[in-house]
């Protein structure tokens, strides 16, 4: 696909993120901030509703109890770092609230911080720590607060102000915790199949380069004595086959040790260099004909790494197990997929080019990996043929 190119008035995606990437980029400070102080607002109106129905018995909602308020909300700013000091201190300023105000306390706060603690501590912190203070705190607020609940009041003021919020705190943990083994799950299959995915490079690079040498170096020693031109012919081939073999071996051998100093980062090869490629193996004395139906086009990376990987092992089979033949690759652009087939007219059935190894096998995953098929088999009259179908898409798995 032709990339668009920037013009005036275009923007990339990443210049302009959409609203909901800008409000995730925000600081949690900054929201735990503005939750702490919503928190504190709810409960002031409630403290100054109190303070004009104030209990006969309990003076009504003073400075002390306005701050107390402020230190059972202040704390919340720091709820996800600090989550069980966060709890502690809400749930002390709403048992000393409660013994000072009557029939008014610190229900949001805890509330918020019991659940914010069961979200953020480990089952171990919160089981032995957070879970048994919550429960203890929030009935002696109730108690003290309201004098005369019976148990049935209790419990009920203990579920909605502890329970549930254990419930959705620990829910959300366990969610959080899915969310990253599956991220941790998802990285190390991604470093296994990009292994494999190198080992077939070496397997495709190592084989072919060793394939055309073993050609040339049996070509020259044939012609050793009575062509010495040709022969000198043959040994440059297998010095300039070695030497791009060892190159690209390096290259991915770095990629795996994980190291980027002295790397090749030279792009990956595609159908461009497919006429070097065929060049090579006209050196091997294997006469190779290019054909090309339908308009070419521009592919995506992938795809036309694997249709130059596909073109380089059936060639390289048919270097190692077709003999003396001829081989033809066609390329078909249609008109949403390519197919590519590399026939030859040597000998050897089915049986003899699966014993490839990784040939057939590593070609097919390859294909696979971006939703083609790949057919295999002997040809009519002899000889074999390998076709392969690549949609232009990006990979489907």
């Amino acid at each position: 696909m032709t990339p668009q190119r920037a013009g005036r008035g275009y923007r990339s995606p990443v210049e302009r993120p959409t609203p909901w990437e800008r409000l995730r980029r925000v600081d949690p400070l900054v929201w735990d901030s503005l939750l702490a102080a919503a928190v504190l607002a709810v409960s002031v109106v409630g403290a100054t509703a109190a303070r004009h129905a104030p209990s006969p018995s309990r003076p009504p909602v003073g400075a002390e109890g306005y701050l107390l308020l402020l230190l059972g909300c202040v704390p919340l700013v720091v709820r996800r770092r600090r989550p069980l000091v966060t709890l502690v201190a809400v749930l002390a300023a709403a048992v000393a609230l409660s013994w000072v105000v009557e029939g008014f306390d610190l229900g949001l706060a805890v509330a918020v911080a019991v659940y914010s603690a069961a979200a953020h501590l480990t089952r171990d912190r919160f089981a032995r720590l957070a879970a048994p203070t919550s429960v203890v705190a929030v009935v002696a607020c109730q108690t003290l607060g309201y004098p005369g609940s019976n148990w049935v009041e209790v419990a009920i003021a203990t579920t909605f102000s502890a329970g549930l919020p254990m419930l959705i705190g620990r829910i959300g943990f366990n969610r959080r915790r899915r969310i990253s083994i599956d991220r941790e799950r998802a990285a190390a299959d991604a470093v296994v199949q990009e292994r494999a995915r190198i080992a077939r490079e070496l397997h495709d690079i190592v084989a072919h380069a060793m394939s055309v040498m073993v050609v040339q170096a049996g070509a020259a020693r044939t012609v050793v004595d009575d062509d010495p031109e040709a022969a000198r012919a043959a040994i440059g081939r297998i010095e300039e086959t070695g030497r791009d073999g060892l190159t690209e071996m390096r290259r991915l051998i770095g990629i795996l040790k994980g190291s980027g100093d002295g790397v090749d980062l030279a792009p990956q090869p595609g159908l461009d260099r497919l006429g070097p490629l065929l060049d090579s193996i006209r050196g091997t004395g294997v006469p190779v004909e290019s054909v090309t139906r339908g308009e070419p086009r521009p592919l995506p990376a992938g795809v036309d790494l694997a249709a130059y990987r596909f073109v380089q092992e059936a060639l390289t089979n048919v270097v190692k197990h077709a003999g003396a033949a001829s081989a033809r690759v066609s390329l078909e652009w249609a008109p949403d997929a390519l197919v590519v087939e590399v026939a030859d007219d040597g000998r050897g059935g089915l049986a003899d080019r699966a014993s490839a190894g990784h040939g057939l096998v590593g070609m097919r995953e390859r294909i696979a990996l971006y939703g083609g098929s790949l057919d295999a088999g002997p040809r009519a009259g002899g000889g074999f043929v390998v076709r392969a179908r690549l949609p232009d898409g990006a990979p489907t798995r």
